[in-house]
């Protein structure tokens, strides 16, 4: 349903391609689609309409970032409480069964100013129609030093975190944050939540080449196994580009590479997921 100038729902495309979908980034709620980690799933997009982030990935298939910001920031459609709600009932009317409700979507959704308000929201509307589902969020990690989002964040079920790299100048590579985002700074703000956080915490790993610059080597996941034993996940999971990158020269990591690097990780006692298609 089109409410101004966005949609309350989009279906999917059957390719899941998202930069090829008619409706890219302008709905509320999408879906279904099969998430590889959450099962049969609805996304929330908190901004249709333009992608609002901290980083702008070279692999991102949701498309560049329109506005690069670490402040809370509304897209150019204001997404409340009661749009949500009229979003959420809209697409479960369109929708089978499912297992998960995620934020995800255009952008980082904790960095809307209502992002608290609007977990509980969703907490509410699944409750009251009796949908046993996990919520949960997809997040870059880049806001957990704001009391408000750890709040919000503890509520959820599941927390699905970005850390492709813990070098620096790789992180400005192929994450390209804004300016002030230093990577250690996300890796000890993931350790703090950690502390405060019981369920569910993976943390997400996007192995790729662009431009020469690789982060899958053993000394990249010796690295990064090393500020994991301070986050402490329940799994880490291992990706490669699967849909069509933002930027034509970002190069997938070959399976043998995401095999290596998953066995330094599981060396080091972690649980990993490592998916290869």
């Amino acid at each position: 349903m089109m409410s101004g100038n966005y949609l309350l729902f989009a279906r999917c495309i059957p390719s899941g391609e998202c930069l090829k979908c008619p409706f890219r980034g302008m709905s509320i709620t999408y879906g279904p689609f099969r998430s590889r980690r959450r099962g049969m799933s609805v996304g929330i997009n908190l901004f249709p309409g333009k992608k609002v982030c901290s980083f702008n990935c070279v692999y991102c298939f949701r498309g560049k970032t329109a506005v690069k910001t670490l402040e809370p920031t509304e897209g150019p459609y204001e997404v409340n409480a009661e749009i949500l709600r009229r979003a959420l009932r809209e697409a479960l009317k369109e929708v089978g069964e499912i297992d998960a409700v995620d934020f995800s979507g255009s952008g980082e959704p904790t960095l809307h100013p209502k992002f608290r308000e609007l977990t509980d929201v969703v907490r509410r509307f699944t409750r009251e129609i009796g949908l046993d589902v996990s919520v949960g969020v997809f997040t870059n990690s880049s806001t957990l030093g704001r009391d408000e989002v750890v709040e919000a964040l503890r509520k959820l079920d599941f927390i699905e975190a970005k850390l492709d790299t813990v070098v620096q100048w790789k992180f400005r590579v192929i994450n390209r944050p804004h300016r002030m985002l230093q990577v250690s700074d996300i890796v000890s703000n993931l350790s703090r939540f950690r502390k405060v956080f019981d369920s569910t915490l993976a943390v997400q790993v996007m192995l790729l080449k662009y431009l020469g610059v690789s982060n899958y080597t053993v000394r990249d996941a010796e690295l990064l196994a090393d500020a994991l034993s301070s986050i402490e996940p329940d799994v880490v999971h291992i990706y490669t580009v699967y849909r069509l990158p933002r930027l034509n020269k970002v190069i997938r990591a070959d399976e043998s590479r995401m095999l290596e690097y998953a066995k330094v990780l599981e060396k080091r006692g972690f649980r990993v997921e490592v998916f290869t298609k």
